[in-house]
Protein backbone atom coordinates (compact mmCIF):
# COMPACT_ATOMS: atom_id res chain seq x y z
CA UNK A 1 0.00 0.00 0.00
CA UNK A 2 1.47 3.43 -1.01
CA UNK A 3 0.22 7.23 0.36
CA UNK A 4 0.69 10.36 0.63
CA UNK A 5 -0.04 12.60 3.39
CA UNK A 6 0.13 16.68 3.99
CA UNK A 7 0.55 18.17 7.11
CA UNK A 8 -0.13 21.33 6.75
CA UNK A 9 0.47 24.11 10.00
CA UNK A 10 2.00 27.38 11.04
CA UNK A 11 5.21 25.41 12.55
CA UNK A 12 5.88 22.53 10.48
CA UNK A 13 9.32 23.37 9.01
CA UNK A 14 12.51 23.63 10.94
CA UNK A 15 11.43 22.36 13.97
CA UNK A 16 12.80 18.70 13.50
CA UNK A 17 9.53 17.32 11.89
CA UNK A 18 11.38 15.15 9.00
CA UNK A 19 13.41 13.56 11.53
CA UNK A 20 10.70 12.74 13.97
CA UNK A 21 8.52 11.29 10.99
CA UNK A 22 11.28 9.26 10.41
CA UNK A 23 11.66 7.55 13.74
CA UNK A 24 7.53 6.71 13.12
CA UNK A 25 8.53 5.15 9.85
CA UNK A 26 10.36 3.02 11.37
CA UNK A 27 8.91 2.36 14.16
CA UNK A 28 5.76 1.51 11.96
CA UNK A 29 8.04 -0.77 9.91
CA UNK A 30 7.31 0.97 6.83
CA UNK A 31 9.43 -0.36 3.80
CA UNK A 32 9.33 3.34 1.70
CA UNK A 33 9.35 6.71 2.97
CA UNK A 34 9.84 10.35 1.93
CA UNK A 35 9.03 13.13 3.81
CA UNK A 36 9.96 17.11 1.96
CA UNK A 37 8.82 20.28 3.02
CA UNK A 38 7.13 22.80 0.60
CA UNK A 39 5.46 25.61 0.49
CA UNK A 40 1.85 25.93 -1.45
CA UNK A 41 0.36 29.67 -1.41
CA UNK A 42 0.82 30.86 2.34
CA UNK A 43 0.50 27.81 3.72
CA UNK A 44 3.82 25.87 5.23
CA UNK A 45 3.51 21.58 4.29
CA UNK A 46 4.96 18.65 5.20
CA UNK A 47 4.71 16.41 2.25
CA UNK A 48 4.80 12.52 3.35
CA UNK A 49 5.09 9.34 1.15
CA UNK A 50 4.78 6.17 3.17
CA UNK A 51 4.97 2.08 1.28
CA UNK A 52 4.48 -0.66 3.45
CA UNK A 53 1.93 -3.43 4.62
CA UNK A 54 -1.55 -2.24 5.18
CA UNK A 55 -1.32 -2.94 9.25
CA UNK A 56 2.18 -0.69 8.94
CA UNK A 57 0.31 2.19 6.99
CA UNK A 58 -2.36 2.08 9.38
CA UNK A 59 0.14 2.64 12.32
CA UNK A 60 1.57 5.02 10.51
CA UNK A 61 -1.29 7.22 9.86
CA UNK A 62 -2.29 6.46 13.00
CA UNK A 63 0.70 8.22 15.08
CA UNK A 64 1.17 11.02 12.42
CA UNK A 65 -2.31 12.10 13.73
CA UNK A 66 -2.82 11.58 17.33
CA UNK A 67 1.05 13.06 17.73
CA UNK A 68 4.06 15.65 16.57
CA UNK A 69 7.27 16.70 17.28
CA UNK A 70 7.43 19.18 20.75
CA UNK A 71 7.29 22.46 18.63
CA UNK A 72 5.27 22.04 15.77
CA UNK A 73 1.62 23.39 14.95
CA UNK A 74 -0.17 21.45 12.35
CA UNK A 75 -3.52 22.94 11.10
CA UNK A 76 -4.62 20.00 9.23
CA UNK A 77 -3.55 16.29 7.95
CA UNK A 78 -4.60 15.47 4.50
CA UNK A 79 -4.49 11.71 3.31
CA UNK A 80 -4.65 10.55 -0.25
CA UNK A 81 -3.27 7.70 -2.24
CA UNK A 82 -0.38 7.42 -3.92
CA UNK A 83 0.75 5.63 -7.38
CA UNK A 84 4.26 7.05 -7.61
CA UNK A 85 7.37 5.38 -6.46
CA UNK A 86 8.93 5.65 -3.05
CA UNK A 87 12.37 5.86 -1.76
CA UNK A 88 13.36 3.05 0.25
CA UNK A 89 12.90 3.96 4.16
CA UNK A 90 16.84 3.20 4.59
CA UNK A 91 17.60 5.29 1.96
CA UNK A 92 15.85 8.46 3.16
CA UNK A 93 16.98 7.71 6.58
CA UNK A 94 20.63 8.02 5.40
CA UNK A 95 19.78 11.12 3.64
CA UNK A 96 17.89 13.20 6.36
CA UNK A 97 21.06 12.44 8.84
CA UNK A 98 23.01 13.62 6.07
CA UNK A 99 21.31 16.75 5.57
CA UNK A 100 20.11 17.09 9.55
CA UNK A 101 24.22 16.98 10.31
CA UNK A 102 24.83 20.09 7.68
CA UNK A 103 22.69 21.90 9.49
CA UNK A 104 23.55 21.20 13.42
CA UNK A 105 27.46 21.58 12.05
CA UNK A 106 27.09 25.05 11.62
CA UNK A 107 24.95 25.24 14.92
CA UNK A 108 27.30 23.61 17.17
CA UNK A 109 30.16 25.34 16.19
CA UNK A 110 28.49 28.45 16.29
CA UNK A 111 27.61 27.52 20.13
CA UNK A 112 31.03 26.24 20.96
CA UNK A 113 32.49 29.56 19.79
CA UNK A 114 29.71 31.17 22.09
CA UNK A 115 30.33 28.87 24.98
CA UNK A 116 34.35 30.53 24.59
CA UNK A 117 33.76 33.81 24.78
CA UNK A 118 31.72 32.52 27.51
CA UNK A 119 34.33 31.16 29.21
CA UNK A 120 36.43 33.77 28.72
CA UNK A 121 34.05 36.34 30.39
CA UNK A 122 33.58 33.94 33.01
CA UNK A 123 37.32 34.31 33.60
CA UNK A 124 37.72 38.11 33.34
CA UNK A 125 34.57 37.81 35.81
CA UNK A 126 36.45 35.58 38.20
CA UNK A 127 39.33 37.87 38.13
CA UNK A 128 37.25 40.53 39.16
CA UNK A 129 35.89 38.83 41.69
CA UNK A 130 39.54 37.69 42.82
CA UNK A 131 40.59 41.31 43.03
CA UNK A 132 37.15 42.30 44.65
CA UNK A 133 38.23 39.58 47.93
CA UNK A 134 41.64 40.58 47.79
CA UNK A 135 40.51 44.74 48.77
CA UNK A 136 38.24 43.28 50.97
CA UNK A 137 41.16 41.17 52.64
CA UNK A 138 42.98 44.60 53.01
CA UNK A 139 39.60 46.19 54.35
CA UNK A 140 39.22 43.36 56.92
CA UNK A 141 43.23 43.94 57.86
CA UNK A 142 42.67 48.00 57.98
CA UNK A 143 39.07 47.16 60.47
CA UNK A 144 41.58 44.83 62.40
CA UNK A 145 44.38 47.57 62.74
CA UNK A 146 41.60 50.13 63.86
CA UNK A 147 39.57 47.81 66.52
CA UNK A 148 43.08 47.13 67.97
CA UNK A 149 43.85 50.75 68.06
CA UNK A 150 39.97 51.35 69.58
CA UNK A 151 41.01 48.87 72.16
CA UNK A 152 44.35 50.49 73.31
CA UNK A 153 42.58 53.95 73.66
CA UNK A 154 39.59 52.50 75.41
CA UNK A 155 42.27 51.08 77.74
CA UNK A 156 44.12 54.41 77.78
CA UNK A 157 40.57 56.38 78.75
CA UNK A 158 40.02 53.91 81.41
CA UNK A 159 43.38 54.60 82.74
CA UNK A 160 42.55 58.40 82.90
CA UNK A 161 39.53 57.99 84.04
CA UNK A 162 40.78 55.93 87.05
CA UNK A 163 43.55 59.04 87.30
CA UNK A 164 41.08 61.34 87.02
CA UNK A 165 38.31 59.51 89.63
CA UNK A 166 41.62 59.02 92.10
CA UNK A 167 42.25 62.60 91.67
CA UNK A 168 38.95 63.83 91.82
CA UNK A 169 38.19 62.22 95.23
CA UNK A 170 41.59 63.30 96.60
CA UNK A 171 40.84 66.93 95.84
CA UNK A 172 37.35 66.74 97.06
CA UNK A 173 39.14 65.17 100.23
CA UNK A 174 41.11 68.14 100.46
CA UNK A 175 38.48 70.89 99.88
CA UNK A 176 36.33 69.21 102.72
CA UNK A 177 39.04 69.10 105.44
CA UNK A 178 39.79 72.56 104.27
CA UNK A 179 35.67 73.17 105.21
CA UNK A 180 35.82 71.39 108.07
CA UNK A 181 38.77 73.59 109.36
CA UNK A 182 37.50 76.42 108.29
CA UNK A 183 33.48 75.61 110.18
CA UNK A 184 35.65 74.61 113.20
CA UNK A 185 37.38 77.76 113.49
CA UNK A 186 34.27 80.03 113.24
CA UNK A 187 32.90 77.87 116.04
CA UNK A 188 35.76 78.01 118.05
CA UNK A 189 37.26 74.41 118.07
CA UNK A 190 40.92 73.82 117.50
CA UNK A 191 41.81 70.91 115.88
CA UNK A 192 44.81 68.84 116.72
CA UNK A 193 47.40 67.74 114.67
Amino acid sequence: MKIKIKNIGSKVHSIGYRPWLTDVAMNAGLQGFYAGNRIEGKNSIVVIQAEGEDECISCFIEQVRLNKPEFAEVDRIETEEYAGTVMPLESYAAINTSAQLNKAIPLLLGMNNKMDKMLDKQDQMLDKQDQMLGKQDQTIDKLDQMLDKQEETTAEIRDLREDMVHYSNTERLRRMEKDIQLIKSKIGIRSHR
